[in-house]
């Protein structure tokens, strides 16, 4: 750019389009390119803090032209950007329990245009008016905006682009005489939800007269996981002049880089459709047609694995009983459907019962699994069931008598452990299980099974567990 005024004024420009906003809404925004253009689009989530409604979600879908290439010192004229805001039926009943039926005002946006000129990028702030919008008796709504770059001159090549950044929208909602409304005109600061790509357009500035690489040759998908994809490509030539590497797009937005003719896209969406092209480019600032496109779909994300430890106590019914549980749950939870899969380890464990109500008597328990454990994870809530078979290995009175027991007593069923997150499930935390099963009868456990047997069957019976994650899980 000639002068640094004339860059802010180039950025200003560039994030124009950056403010048609209602409610929670935002749109817009600019970059510079001669007349062959690509078309980019890019979605943005924000949230917007309001009267009485305190931060609502709001989704951008921005559409623009944007060219690839322009040669240092050519003037390229300005171009047209489109964008939907969507705002939800909370913000417009919100407005609406205060009679509004328009909303109107000004939005501050901000952007970032960074090229040769400006690396570390040029912040700037742009106030534009919102177009007037009706609001809807029910549902949410959407918000049109349209804007348009101003003539643009770099002096430096290299690789160019322009980030979206957060709004302040400054908002008058109407009453149906054209009156304020009692929310009066109010401020709403609207914060990019992270870990999104906020560039709307990447570009390339040229030197004048340069031939510049070849197209490349259409890319093929090599491999793919749940989060990446690998691509190769056939190479680009160029007359006089030296390859020096290959940007991988998508929506206009260069999303992996090499120097070679493979590349692999990481952060990506399980199953989730993506476009591709590539573009070629030399030591001098030039950059090739874009590749032929090829879209593919990311597989499926594979379950997700955890491992705790867990700590508790278990209450037998029958007999007052009290069992201090110790052990692990390990689960496997499929992201599509929620279903659970794992193994429950209960250690072996005495149990302080009470015989005839009065007679102490301690059982030395073991629990042997009869299969895997299994149960869902929906909503911040996780359940499990787990068939447990109940051994007693030995039974004491007083903590020294042997009375019974023996490597055959044991239930004649198992039982079904069925769990429950008590309150919100954190997978990556844990949490608090409760639960019940019952208890069959006794068998195998010697002379007095008969007597034995009364002191754990039955139903009723209760345990409350802690899961806390295992280091490294």
């Amino acid at each position: 750019m000639r002068t640094r005024n004339r860059a802010r004024r180039a950025g200003a420009a560039l994030t124009a389009a950056v403010a048609a906003v209602a409610v929670a809404g935002l749109s817009g925004v600019a970059g510079a390119g001669p007349a062959a253009a690509d078309q980019v689009t890019l979605g943005l989530d924000y949230h917007c803090t309001f009267p009485l409604l305190g931060p609502e979600p709001v989704h951008v879908d921005l559409t623009a032209d944007v060219p690839s290439s322009v040669e240092v010192g050519q003037q390229m004229n300005g171009f047209v950007i489109d964008s939907v805001s969507a705002v939800n039926a909370e913000s417009a009943r919100a407005l609406g329990a205060l009679y509004s039926v328009t909303l109107e005002g000004n939005a501050l946006a901000d952007a970032t245009l960074t090229v040769p000129e400006e690396p570390d990028g040029l912040p700037v702030q742009v106030d534009s008016a919102l177009d007037k919008t009706a609001l809807p008796a029910s549902g949410g709504f959407t918000v049109h905006g349209k804007g348009t770059s101003p003539d643009l001159t770099f002096t430096q090549a290299g690789p160019g682009k322009v980030t979206v950044g957060n709004l302040v929208l400054t908002l008058t909602p109407r009453t149906d005489d054209g009156g304020p409304t009692g929310l009066g005109t109010f401020q709403s600061e609207c914060i990019q939800d992270p870990g999104q790509n906020n560039v709307l357009a990447s570009f390339q500035i040229t030197l004048p007269g340069a031939q510049g690489p070849s197209k490349p040759g259409t890319p093929a998908v090599t491999a793919h996981t749940s989060t990446s994809v690998t691509l190769g490509w056939g190479a680009s030539t160029e007359t006089g002049g030296t390859v020096t590497g290959y940007d991988v797009y998508s929506n206009g937005a260069v999303v992996a880089s090499s120097t070679g003719t493979t590349a692999t896209v990481p952060n990506l969406t399980p199953k989730t459709s993506y476009t591709f092209t590539v573009k070629a480019k030399d030591g001098k600032g030039n950059v090739s047609d874009a590749s032929d496109p090829v879209t593919v779909t990311t597989d499926a994300a594979g379950p997700s694995s955890h491992a705790y430890a867990l700590k508790g106590t278990t209450t037998i019914k029958a007999s007052n009983g009290t069992v201090p549980l110790t052990g692990s749950l390990n689960t496997q939870v499929a992201p599509d459907t929620g279903a659970v899969t794992g193994d429950l380890a209960l250690d072996p464990a005495d149990a302080a019962l009470q015989a005839f109500g009065f007679l102490p008597v301690t059982a030395h328990l073991a629990f042997a699994n009869q299969g895997p454990t299994s149960g869902t994870y929906t909503g911040g809530a996780l359940s499990t069931d787990t068939k447990v078979l109940v051994k007693a290995s030995s039974f004491t009175a007083f903590g020294i008598v042997p009375i019974g027991g023996g490597d055959q007593c044991q239930t004649t069923a198992p039982s079904d452990l069925k769990l429950a997150s008590a309150g919100t499930f954190d997978p990556a935390k844990g949490g608090a299980l409760k639960g019940g099963y019952d208890l069959a009868d006794l068998t195998g456990c010697g002379p007095i099974t008969g007597l034995l047997s009364p002191l754990v069957a039955g139903t009723g019976n209760t345990a409350d567990l802690a899961l806390t994650p295992k280091s490294g899980s």
